[in-house]
């Protein structure tokens, strides 16, 4: 934002030049940059956290003030006085007034619209403004000086009154440079009883725009939610000084400022008559008072400081104090807790000059982080057998959502963005697989095989009330593979990784849950010893070479860190049982170990697939053989004791897979 050095000084005067002032400026306040002639420029950047107190010239004459110690006039104190009593023919009606929180109208007669005297040229030159006349001008340079954009129309246009609402779906208004917009339901407006006279807090419209015919003005001095009007200005495209202000949520107190300081310009050099101004502000915005606490402030800034100065510090910068209590300027709304009023002590200390002092902190022996160990090693062992790593964006549509079985993760209601950047990325994705399936197809434009994995995070929403949010999120590892292969070569990089991994104790019996990513015959779980759901893999329905796998990791990490813990080996000898059993081809030998685990044997320690046979002879059935270790801690197993949880666990076989015992 670029400064007239000339203004500053009618507001602080005092002895400095402007290259003082600015060198001052980035030592105690902002950065700043000097251009030359009359002008110098501040980064929005350094303001953007008060671009109510900061981003005008009054604010950062009030830093120059306090900076060289000078005195500071502020012209919003001017007397205002009003030439008649009541508030004119129009009257205001705010619709909106979440994205209103104030609007000021005040009507306007017997101006003299004409050529700006030049002091006015100067500054709005200087500041990258072109005169257009008295009026406009006046509106330009309060919204410079003060930091409150305004809006003048013509009132003679204006039909019936004000109207603050939203646009209506193919309503249009043409701005005040002749460009055409539609507007929409999100859009706010000034309208009157007829039609749009302008998009609020970005431009004004072309039809009520001041002329040098214009004898009767309607003066503007409104305050508008930041989100909305940033939102509007990038669906119109529309960025303006205007916009770019109110999207910092400026103060409503700078409306007041603002319309009075407008009111006695314009009688001054348009010889204007006013009338009492219209302003409704249903919610005031609330004061800040902060006690007064030498020894926290003094503890936040590691040096000693006097009361008096401290406290003169802040009477410069336009703090009030009594009986130990701080109220905070209305401009001033980023105070509001004490370290903020120790940090505006410590610049005008000048951080420079402050003493560098080591933290003092607690220090601890250095630990590996098991995740981030696990992270590694994947990522290791995925890229030795030919996979590459992909980063995705967390955001996802909400056809993305639904895709992937999240419900394996717990994962439970997505959660949706405030203000996304589009539809394509409303929601924190649940799963990284929907990419994944994307980043695989997107690869076989240019390869016949393709090998990708992830490692992210998916979130969900685990509160219990409707509307409340509870955000979890897990690590997940997601592979995605495309080839003839795919699903038995995923299923080979799974079992080499979790016993690199050092985890020997799962399996993968059907998945059973119905989703629109996977083949539902050609979907498995991933469970641990403990029937614990860490993941699943299947292939996918876009394409009959094509499978993903996600894991989480979290889980992973755990099981692998109990498998490191030490068991004593048992004192008492194992028991081997061996069962061939012929079952339909259709059922699959994660089954099988699945149903010896429903039978709930009470000492069995290991089962293997031993054999795998299939023949014509059989028909449409396999033959499958298991080994079944027996064995228990506090006594030797006899045979008596076997063979009932062995009948056990033929029982079951027969009963639940159909199965013939050979």
């Amino acid at each position: 934002m670029k400064y007239s050095y000339s203004l500053i000084k009618k507001i602080a005067p005092g002895k400095y030049t402007k290259e003082e002032l600015v060198k001052a400026l980035n030592t105690y306040s902002f950065e700043a940059v000097d251009f030359g002639g009359d002008v110098f420029e501040v980064a929005n950047t350094s303001i953007a956290h008060r671009f109510s107190s900061g981003a005008s010239h009054l604010g950062v004459a009030r830093e120059a003030a306090a900076i060289f110690d000078t005195k500071y006039i502020d012209p919003t104190l001017k007397r205002l006085n009003f030439d008649y009593k009541d508030k004119g023919i129009f009257k205001v009606n705010i619709k909106e007034k979440v994205l209103c929180p104030r609007y000021s109208a005040t009507y306007v007669t017997d101006v003299k619209v004409g050529p700006s005297p030049e002091w006015l040229k100067d500054v709005l030159e200087a500041c990258g403004l072109r005169s257009i006349n008295n009026v406009v001008d006046i509106m330009n340079y309060v919204m410079l000086e003060v930091g409150q954009p305004l809006h003048a129309f013509d009132a003679d246009k204006v039909k019936g009154g004000i109207i603050v609402r939203r646009g209506k779906n193919g309503e249009e208004i043409e701005t005040i440079d002749g460009n055409k917009f539609k507007l929409s339901e999100d859009i706010l407006v000034i309208a009157d009883e007829d039609k749009p006279l302008a998009i609020a807090g970005i431009k004004g419209g072309k039809y009520s725009e001041v002329s040098l015919k214009t004898t009767r003005l309607l003066v503007e001095s409104a305050n508008f939610d930041g989100v909305g009007i940033y939102k509007s200005a990038q669906k119109l495209n529309l960025r303006t000084d205007a916009s770019v202000s109110f999207s910092h949520d400026l103060s409503p107190e700078l409306v007041e400022f603002g319309m009075k300081r407008a009111l006695v310009l314009l009688k001054e050099l348009c010889d204007a008559k006013i009338y009492k101004t219209e302003d409704i502000y249903p919610k005031k915005q609330p004061k800040t008072v902060i006690k007064f606490d030498l020894e926290k402030i003094e503890r936040i800034i590691g040096i000693k400081i006097k009361k008096a100065e401290a406290q003169k510090i802040l009477l410069k910068l336009g703090f009030t104090i009594s009986r130990n209590m701080i109220s905070v300027p209305p401009l001033r709304n980023d105070i509001e807790i004490i370290e903020d009023i120790a940090e505006e002590v410590a610049r005008f200390k000048n951080l420079n000059e402050l003493p560098a002092i080591a933290p003092k902190i607690s220090m601890s022996a250095g630990v590996e982080e098991d995740l981030v160990i696990i992270k590694e090693k994947i990522r290791k062992y995925l890229s030795a057998v030919g996979y590459s790593e992909v980063y995705n964006y967390s955001f996802v549509s909400e056809e993305k959502l639904e895709l992937a079985p999240h419900e394996v993760f717990g994962i439970k209601n997505p959660i949706k963005l405030a203000n996304p950047l589009s539809v394509d990325f409303a929601y924190l994705r649940n799963s990284l697989a929907p990419y994944l399936e994307k980043n695989l197809n997107d690869n076989l434009r240019f390869f016949d095989q393709v090998r990708l994995f992830e490692i992210g995070k998916i979130f969900g929403n685990d509160s219990a009330d409707e509307g409340g949010l509870k955000v979890s999120e897990k690590t997940i590892l997601g592979i995605g593979i495309y080839n003839k292969d795919g699903f038995l070569e995923i299923k080979g990089v799974i079992d080499g990784l979790l016993a690199s991994l050092g985890l020997v104790d799962w399996f993968m019996p059907d998945l059973n849950l119905e989703n629109n990513l996977l083949e539902s015959q050609e979907a498995l779980r991933i469970e641990l010893g403990d029937h614990s759901v860490v993941g699943y893999l299947g292939i996918l329905k876009s394409g009959k070479n094509g499978a993903v796998l996600e894991l989480d990791l979290e889980k992973i990490s755990k099981a692998v860190m109990e498998e490191k813990e030490y068991e004593p080996l048992s004192k008492f000898p194992s028991v081997d049982r061996d069962v061939s059993v012929l079952v339909s081809s259709r059922i699959k030998v994660g089954d099988v170990l699945e149903i010896i685990q429903k039978a709930d044997p009470e000492h069995v320690n290991d089962v293997d697939l031993m054999d795998f046979y299939e023949d014509d002879k059989f028909g449409d059935k396999k033959s499958l053989t298991f080994r079944i270790v027996f064995q228990a801690d506090d006594h030797t197993l006899t045979d008596a004791e076997v063979d009932r949880e062995m009948e056990k666990i033929v029982k079951f076989l027969k009963d639940e897979a159909e199965a013939e015992i050979r």
